[in-house]
């Protein structure tokens, strides 16, 4: 996990170093989970903004 400056507004990453397979794990590593997008709307309209990141959220979750 790395923590962007200005954590707790906008969500840590987290990414595999070692290889895995999972439909939300890109072949670099990064997962992509919604909880994890940053705060507000999606611009693709896939997720709600109660899907995403919120300040009130910690790592343990």
């Amino acid at each position: 996990m790395t923590f962007p400056a200005d954590y707790p507004v906008n969500p840590p990453a987290v990414r595999f170093t070692s290889e895995i397979w999972h439909p939300n794990v890109f072949p670099d590593g990064r997962v992509c989970i919604s909880i994890l997008h940053p705060p507000g709307d999606d611009p693709n309209g896939y997720e709600l903004a109660t899907e995403r990141w919120n300040p009130l959220h910690t790592v343990c979750s």
